[in-house]
């Protein structure tokens, strides 16, 4: 199971660790504990209980996404503070995706999320990983560009219909090659 400590600003200690077949009712909690700003922000999918049941029923090791929750406390008293997956990584440059609850949101979490996906995908052997963020996004687009991700293409409508995204994309080094964008190869 991957895992990783957490710091928060506040002082209180958490865990970034690998979603688990036992987790259903953790992720589902989560997904309740989204705010308005959460699910206007990140919505990769339906918040349903049957979302978070099917999540966790079907993890497999060869699976092109990995999973985690973002946690404070221990059992059984853990309170869950986000959900964060790297996916896509069947193809030569994966994606990262990250939702906080509200009352994580300035707590310094989404650094410590982004550079251990960072690490995640630089040890599975990719040389650069990418994300979508929402123009609207003032705070994670500032978080990004602090991080060195780079746009790679104008905005776009994105697929759920919530806005003009942005792609953002970064070089980590690994052993995989480099990579244009499709749409960018013309």
């Amino acid at each position: 199971m991957e895992r990783k400590a957490l710091k928060l600003k506040d002082g209180r200690k958490g865990v970034i660790r690998s979603l688990t077949k036992a987790d259903a009712d953790l992720l589902y909690r989560c997904f309740r504990r989204f705010g308005k700003e959460a699910r206007r922000n990140f919505a990769p999918h339906p918040f349903s209980r049957e979302t978070a049941e099917s999540l966790c029923d079907n993890l497999v090791q060869d699976h092109p996404s990995r999973r985690y929750l973002i946690i404070i406390g221990k059992p059984p008293n853990e309170k869950p503070l986000g959900y964060t997956f790297l996916y896509q990584l069947d193809q030569k440059v994966p994606s990262l995706a990250i939702g906080l609850t509200d009352d994580a949101v300035g707590q310094g979490l989404g650094r410590q999320v982004v550079e251990f996906l960072i690490d995640v995908a630089g040890k599975l052997g990719f040389a650069k990983v990418c994300l979508c963020v929402l123009m609207r996004n003032g705070r994670a687009r500032r978080l990004y560009e602090s991080m060195d991700f780079t746009y790679q293409r104008h905005r776009f409508w994105d697929d759920n219909g919530k806005g003009w995204s942005l792609r953002m994309a970064k070089n980590i080094g690994g052993r995989r090659g480099s990579y244009v964008w499709d749409d960018d190869a013309e």
